[in-house]
């Protein structure tokens, strides 16, 4: 597959339109391959992991942490520098969803208010709202009920319809507008002259974390146990010990626990809007001290690494049938963080 194709298929199941403002969610290092037969998922872009998917002839690779979120020279050695001579070698690209992924609404960001089974579900703390785009055109000929099923049916289109006189108007979500676009363009077999004009509604809004009810209340502990199940699941052995997930409590309990909060990798800064939003209980990553002094509710630090690994093995999932003739492998990752269990 032609890797500029590869690189859209890739953004419309991580828009950059989602992407918060400060972060770095595109190309990172553009390759000289035009081609992509193979392409790598990992989470972090870690030179021996990057050695190990290039060595499986990686012609892309997709990471969600960017390997910078400024530009910087190449001149000091560490692993920006590693990486970057590893790719300039082989020629390959590397590509990072990171908050275009986290904002991306039911996608793998959110698999863990999915395991949870969590209803009535929205976003913590909302990034941006995104307007629609309205589209005309002219089309040269009338489009068959099978061609326009898939149409309305594909990711963002809001409405489809054709006059008795030809004439398409296509009602979509910006981001998912290139996409649109490209599949007319099949149906026709040439590009019509669209006439595109931007709506104030409907917009949709996209964001980080989740808030959601659980099916009914539990008891702190029985909630806890359900999330030691969600979390078992995907959790790999403590390096030297026994199978199982560890993680911080901070907060006070509260005596049931039906409204869930939770986001991927880092969170603390998102525990006021979490409690804000009536949760009983929040998870994430990376609690600090006096964050933690200051929870007016229950959290549980369960580690960055672990929902966003989790994340980047199902977003794999997502782009092999995306990607056809194009081999998509996850390339594991290992958190950095060991734990002595104590007797």
């Amino acid at each position: 597959m032609n890797v500029q194709k590869a690189l859209s298929v890739v953004r419309s199941l991580a828009p950059e339109a989602f992407a918060a403002d400060w972060d770095n969610s595109r190309v990172q290092i553009s390759g000289t391959r035009a081609e992509v037969a193979k392409l790598a998922v990992t989470l972090d872009p870690l030179p021996p992991v990057m050695a190990e998917a290039l060595g499986w002839g990686a012609d892309l690779v997709v990471t969600h942490h960017p390997l910078y979120l400024k530009p910087q020279p190449p001149t000091q050695s560490g692993q920006y520098l590693d990486v970057l001579r590893q790719f300039m070698a082989a020629g390959a690209w590397l590509y990072t969803a990171h908050t275009s992924l986290d904002c991306r609404p039911d996608g793998p960001a959110f698999w863990l208010g999915r395991a949870l089974g969590l209803k009535d579900c929205a976003s913590i703390e909302n990034v941006q709202n995104l307007p629609a785009r309205e589209v005309f055109f002219q089309a040269p000929a009338r489009i068959t009920e099978r061609e326009a099923r898939p149409l309305s049916e594909a990711p963002g289109v809001i409405a489809v319809s054709q006059s008795a006189s030809g004439e398409m108007r296509v009602i979509c979500e910006e981001q998912a507008w290139p996409d649109i676009a490209e599949r007319l363009v099949g149906i026709f077999g040439k590009r019509p002259e669209f006439l595109v004009r931007r709506l104030e509604e409907p917009t949709r809004s996209v964001g980080f974390g989740q808030v959601g009810e659980l099916p009914k209340a539990l008891a702190c502990e029985d909630f806890a146990k359900a999330l030691e199940k969600a979390l078992f699941s995907v959790q790999k052995p403590f390096p030297g010990g026994p199978r199982g997930v560890a993680w911080a409590e901070c907060g006070p309990r509260p005596e049931t626990i039906r409204r869930v909060a939770y986001t991927t990798g880092s969170g603390a800064s998102l525990i006021p809007a979490a409690f804000a939003a009536a949760a009983d209980v929040f998870i994430c990553g990376d609690v600090k001290h006096h964050p933690a002094q200051e929870a007016p509710g229950l959290v549980f630090d369960v580690g960055h690494f672990i929902l966003e690994e989790e994340m980047m093995r199902l977003f794999a999932g997502e782009l092999g049938p995306a990607l056809p003739g194009v081999e998509v492998r996850f390339f594991a990752g290992k958190s950095p963080f060991g734990y002595r269990v104590l007797a």
